[in-house]
Parts: structure tokens; sequence; C-alpha cells
């Protein structure tokens, strides 16, 4: 949950809440020379002197990833319905800023991203930017939701797609997160 960054190997990570990164951090921050730039989730304007290197971060699907941030607070506080759930967003929670927020809030010619991996892709992403950063590393899944452990068949897709019964919440992800659709390339339907 955080921006780290490799001085010696060059490279900048970029946490974006839902999109694997607790997984990718576990990995990364037990790395020689990494270090914290900021402790919670952050923009790339919070890095500095990073002319050249490899910044880089994971996005998702935005109705599975509000899906995913759903469900991950009922785990946590009980059910609440979808409807209270956005009720109870605040403006500036980071976990439902947009994605494209983190990605060019602050950037510029000397703050840019490198390589944005996509969760849909997620095994061949992290190989390609573990590549690109010189680790020969495996992956934990840590923070994975429990209801797979029970149902080991269910496929995340379709489940993530039965919490969309109504249009309104998908019109509602639509217009929050309308940046990432169009920055990122995602289909405007689940």
């Amino acid at each position: 949950m955080s921006l780290l960054i490799n001085r010696s190997k060059k490279w900048g990570f970029i946490h974006i809440p839902k999109t694997g990164g607790t997984s990718m951090s576990a990995v990364l921050k037990k790395q020689e020379g990494v270090e914290y730039v900021s402790t919670s989730h952050n923009h790339i304007g919070k890095f500095e002197n990073i002319k050249d290197y490899y910044i880089f971060c994971m996005v998702r699907n935005p109705f599975t990833r509000f899906a995913s941030a759903y469900y991950h607070q009922i785990r946590k506080d009980g059910f609440m319905s979808v409807r209270k759930f956005i009720e109870s967003i605040f403006e500036y929670d980071y976990l439902f800023f947009p994605q494209s927020y983190f990605i060019t809030n602050g950037s510029s010619e000397d703050k840019k991203m490198s390589f944005i991996g996509r969760y849909e892709n997620y095994e061949n992403d992290i190989k390609h930017i573990f590549q690109n950063i010189g680790l020969n590393e495996s992956l934990p899944h840590l923070n994975r939701n429990p209801i797979y452990n029970k149902h080991p068949k269910l496929n995340q897709e379709s489940f993530y797609k039965h919490m969309y019964q109504e249009e309104w919440m998908k019109d509602w992800v639509r217009e929050r997160y309308k940046n990432d659709f169009k920055i990122f390339n995602y289909e405007l339907d689940i």
C-alpha cells in the first residue's frame, strides 16, 4: 500500500488500490535498496528525481475493481447494500479515486509511466515488469477474496457480474470512472 522506489535499479511502483498491488508490494519491498516514497496510496507526482526511471503500475476494469472494493468492505464490516456502500464513500477516499488519478496527477516529462499492466493479464504483465527490473521472483496471491476458497470453480468475472443487478449500478461506475474507461480502453459494459 504505497509508492515504492529503488534508486540503484532506477524503478518505481505505484500501487493503485484493488489491482493486485498488495501481492506485488510484498515482493518488491523485500528487494535490496527499496524505499517507501509514501506509505499510503499516492500518485506519480510524489516521486522526485525519476527521469529515466522505469515507473510501473497495474490497472483493472473499473467494474471489477469497484466490485472487488465492495466485497472487500463487506468482508470487514458485514453485509451492506451496494447503495449503502456508495453512500458511504468519501469523496477523497483513495480507494475510490479513478485509477487515472494515480498516473496523471503530478505527471510531467520527467515523471511519466513506463508500463501500465492490466489485472486481466496479471501473470504475463507481472513477468514483464519483473524482467524489466531484474527480478526472478514468484508472486504470492495475497488479499484474495476468501469466497474463491469456498467455491474454487467460481469464475471471478461472473461472480462480480452478479453484483450489477440494476442498471443504475453500472451507470454509477461508468460515470465515476469515465476517465478510466477512456484512458485504459475498457468496455463500458460488464
